[in-house]
């Protein structure tokens, strides 16, 4: 069993209630990130439900609000998303992308949202948890901040070049010459 916030625009309930009732009637408690206020981001919500739950569920998106809907892109909540499940266990956290937009190709949003968490997933795994967490427990709080700010300059699309190159697919810069291409040969054809 889920219980999760739902509906497209509209929400009944709130997160606490969402969360309270899955927790009193023992069952998954699903953080959608679509769906809440705008000031409100679910990356922080991840180590405090694994807390007081064994999973949770995350449906990883971007809310209607935004200028194309659905799509996850490689931006600041879908980082620190990664990086708080890489932290917190993420054999714990179940995991659903979302990648529609009707407004774009599809297979565009399917491979862009699919490679933005890639790359989101191997800047968390790449970054230094047990060194930053060693600080953060000693009470380093300014060497913590200065090597915080180092981990952002690491050279992260260099890896993710490489991992494109070993797996023989596209880098960022070719894989929409892959998408148009079969637009062209194959998508084209069925209208």
């Amino acid at each position: 069993k889920v219980c999760g916030i739902g509906m497209e625009s509209y929400t009944v309930g709130s997160h606490e209630f969402y969360m309270n009732y899955a927790a009193k009637n023992d069952i998954l408690c699903l953080l959608d990130n679509g769906h809440y206020h705008p000031t409100e981001v679910v990356s922080d919500k991840i180590s405090s439900m694994l807390l007081f739950f064994d999973k949770v569920a995350l449906h990883v998106t971007r809310p209607v609000r935004w200028d194309s809907d659905h799509v996850v892109l490689f931006d600041d909540e879908t980082r620190e998303i990664a990086k708080e499940i890489v932290r917190a266990g993420s054999e714990r956290v179940l995991l659903a992308l979302d990648f529609f937009d009707a407004s774009i190709n599809r297979i565009s949003a399917l491979a862009t949202g699919f490679r933005s968490w890639q790359k989101a997933l191997l800047m968390a795994l790449c970054t230094p948890n047990e060194m930053l967490k060693e600080l953060q427990d000693t009470n380093q709080m300014s060497k913590l901040m200065v090597m915080n700010e180092a981990v952002k300059m690491l050279p992260i699309g260099e890896i993710w070049e490489e991992y494109c190159r070993r797996e023989g697919v596209a880098d960022d810069l070719h894989f929409f010459d892959e998408i148009e291409k079969y637009e062209n040969e194959v998508l084209k054809k069925r209208i």
